[in-house]
């Protein structure tokens, strides 16, 4: 039974600026590669041949790197002209549904191709209404996110954002990864606006197991999320490490890279038409596409004028 997949990509993305003054979130790159490249890579691999990508109305940036990137897919495009929490974000989604069951993914997290199939899977097998990527995660992260009740295979639970350490369930977040039945639409239209002023997908789930529904989840050891300038860095770093076509001193260069003889490069990532100029020494460094370099960076996020250092 095919299931679509529909990435949410319409977000702001202000906890990354200035480096997303200028692009969506999504296009922020990953070893050189956009977040989005890298979902919709691993969404195909994982047999999931529908997609669609909800992005912001007057968005025409991931639009052309898609079509020109992926040129037989065929994406659809569902265009969001109001932002009202991740809830008002899947209902969108309604009226462009082919399929009975469909997954929902956000634009800045990544995940396995192994994993996505296992939990399209264990939806299917274990006839679920919704079925959630579940996370482990410690209280200082968990109050940003969420906390959840799952036991005996089921979610019997779900709380956004606990304020304290006696409103946590467990010590399980859900991620921005779900899959849901088409019946969710109903249920969306039902729940009301949080006092945050958002439609919370939290509120969705937590009145389809009040209705008696099955909500299920399946634990992973590694989503790969970006929130902020240092996730950005982070995630670079260690998809770096991974990459088996580092040059000798460990680097990743792009397309069109100008570097001064007597500069040093390490165990970095360097983009497109990046310039760097003489004597100078880059070490564990993300240098953005067409960025002149012209002071030295260690464990730094660099960006056309625009760096963040992290320790």
């Amino acid at each position: 039974m095919t299931i679509s997949a529909y990435i949410l990509a319409a977000g702001k993305g202000t906890r990354l600026l200035p480096f997303t003054s200028h692009i969506p979130k999504p296009i922020l790159p990953i070893v050189n590669k956009p977040i989005i490249h890298h979902s919709i890579e691993r969404l195909l691999m994982a047999n999931h041949q529908k997609i669609g990508i909800i992005i912001r109305k007057n968005d025409t940036i991931i639009p052309q790197y898609i079509q020109k990137t992926f040129p037989q897919l065929n994406p659809l495009f569902i265009y969001q002209e109001e932002f009202l929490g991740t809830a008002n974000a899947v209902l969108q989604i309604e009226n462009n549904l082919e399929t009975k069951n469909f997954l929902v993914i956000a634009g800045d997290s990544l995940f396995s191709a192994r994993y996505l199939q296992e939990l399209g899977k264990t939806h299917l097998k274990e006839k679920n209404k919704i079925t959630l990527s579940l996370e482990k995660m410690g209280f200082d992260l968990m109050q940003f996110s969420s906390t959840v009740d799952f036991h005996d295979g089921r979610v019997w639970k779900m709380r956004e954002k606990p304020a304290t350490q006696e409103e946590v369930l467990s010590d399980l977040n859900s991620s921005a990864l779900y899959i849901f039945s088409k019946s969710i639409f109903q249920t969306l239209k039902e729940i009301k606006m949080s006092k945050r002023g958002e439609y919370e997908i939290a509120t969705a789930i937590n009145k389809t197991i009040d209705k008696g529904y099955r909500v299920g989840g399946v634990i992973t050891n590694r989503v790969c999320h970006i929130s902020n300038a240092h996730d950005l860095w982070h995630f670079n770093m260690e998809f770096l490490n991974e990459d088996q076509y580092r040059d000798i001193n460990g680097n990743i260069f792009g397309q069109n890279v100008s570097i001064s003889d007597s500069s040093n490069i390490e165990n970095s990532i360097l983009g497109d038409n990046v310039i760097v100029k003489d004597d100078l020494f880059i070490k564990n460094s993300v240098i953005m596409s067409n960025t002149l370099v012209e002071r030295n960076f260690t464990n730094a996020l660099v960006h056309e004028g625009y760096s963040e250092v992290f320790s």
